[in-house]
């Protein structure tokens, strides 16, 4: 069964005689359920475009804890952060049995200078992309002040001995002060 990238967002616009060159020099792969693809800090060496199935791209904290950043589904595609040089910035998994079209880093690569609409469909969506990471930054520091204001920092016990303890110790020193100056001067 030929491989249909026409179907494939990013690819929107090519002529059907490049995508028939590229479907030739894609590798498929079947993935069953809960597999790795790759992990953060692997070394990136492709591009993966999801013909079917469903997969998690993710990080894990220190405790091991996931947050996932995103789902991807048929149409969608992942790894694209390769064309940096740079190591997997996040992890990838299957949610359920998945096949891929994969792009090797030198085939894509030669595809967007061949073509480039596919690479300003690329810069669009890495655009979306940075766009929502701000928005919910935006929300997460909105809610973290929320929070802080919330808590009326000014009224928590620790806080209000501190402040107590600071004004006995400024009317401790006044106290001093007055007894030094009043003893000094007569």
């Amino acid at each position: 069964m030929p491989l249909e990238l026409k179907n494939i967002p990013l690819f929107r616009g090519v002529q059907q005689e490049a995508l028939a060159r590229l479907a030739a020099r894609t590798v498929t792969s079947k993935v069953p359920e809960n597999t790795l693809i790759f992990k953060e800090g692997d070394l990136p060496n492709a591009l993966y475009v999801v013909t079917s199935g469903k997969v998690k791209v993710f990080l894990k904290d220190e405790n091991g804890k996931e947050l996932v950043l995103s789902t991807k589904g048929p149409g969608d595609y992942f790894g694209e952060m390769m064309l940096d040089d740079r190591p997997r910035s996040a992890s990838v998994m299957t949610l359920e049995p998945s096949e891929f079209a994969v792009l090797s880093r030198e085939v894509f690569v030669s595809f967007l200078l061949e073509n480039p609409e596919v690479a300003l469909e690329l810069i669009r969506d890495l655009i979306r992309l940075s766009r929502g990471m701000n928005v919910r930054a935006r929300e997460r520091f909105r809610h973290y002040i929320e929070d802080l204001e919330k808590a009326k920092v000014q009224e928590l016990a620790s806080v209000k001995r501190w402040k107590l303890a600071k004004s006995i110790m400024l009317a401790i020193v006044l106290i001093f002060a007055t007894l030094q100056f009043y003893y000094f001067f007569h």
